[in-house]
C-alpha cells in the first residue's frame, strides 16, 4: 500500500491502546521498528487472577497441542483435539475458576472456529456462563479489530497440514 502514496500522506499508528505490553511489544520491534507508545490501561484489562499459589504468569503462554489437520468437504483445515483443547482451558477458566472477563477465540479457519463454537454450545453450562461474557468464535479476519480481555489462538497447524494450507497462513 506504501508504493501507492506519497511518504507523507502515510499515517502510521503511535499509540496502542488495546493489548497488554507483552503482546504489542512483539509487534512493535517487527513492525514499528520500536516507535509505537503503549497507552495500554493495565488497570482496566480484567486478566484472570493466578491459581491459588501461584505467581501472576506472563499475558502470553503457549500450549502445545499435538492433533492432526484435516480437511473438510467445504474447505479450510480443521484440528479436533486443538478444538478440544480450546473448548477445555476455556472451560477451566469460566466454569472452573470462575472468570467473569470478555473471551475470544481467534483461528485462521471458519471450520475451525465452527468446530469450536459447536463445541461450546454443546456444553450447556459453559455456553450459559459465556452468554454473559461477550464470548466471540471467530477468523482471524472476522475477529479484525475486536477486543476481549482474553484470547484463544487455535492455528491448526498440525501433523497433516499441506503446503496450500501453510502458504495460506504465511
Amino acid at each position: 500500500a506504501r508504493s501507492w502514496c506519497r511518504y507523507e500522506d502515510i499515517v502510521n499508528l503511535r499509540d496502542h491502546h488495546r493489548s497488554h505490553r507483552d503482546i504489542i511489544s512483539f509487534s512493535n520491534r517487527h513492525f514499528y521498528r520500536g516507535a509505537l507508545r503503549i497507552a495500554t490501561d493495565h488497570e482496566r484489562l480484567k486478566r484472570p487472577r493466578a491459581e491459588e499459589g501461584e505467581p501472576q504468569g506472563p499475558a502470553v503462554r503457549w500450549r502445545d497441542v499435538k492433533g492432526k489437520v484435516i480437511r473438510p468437504p467445504g474447505g479450510g483445515a480443521l484440528n479436533g483435539p486443538e478444538a478440544e483443547a480450546i473448548l477445555a482451558e476455556v472451560r477451566k477458566l469460566v466454569v472452573e475458576r470462575g472468570y467473569n472477563g470478555a473471551i475470544g477465540v481467534v483461528t485462521p479457519f471458519r471450520a475451525q472456529a465452527n468446530r469450536i463454537r459447536t463445541l461450546v454450545h454443546q456444553d450447556r453450562e459453559l455456553s450459559h456462563r459465556l452468554a454473559a461474557l461477550q464470548f466471540v468464535v471467530d477468523t482471524v479476519h472476522g475477529f479484525q479489530g475486536d477486543e476481549r480481555d482474553v484470547i484463544f489462538f487455535s492455528p491448526v497447524v498440525s501433523v497433516g497440514v499441506n503446503e496450500n494450507t501453510l502458504r495460506f497462513l504465511k
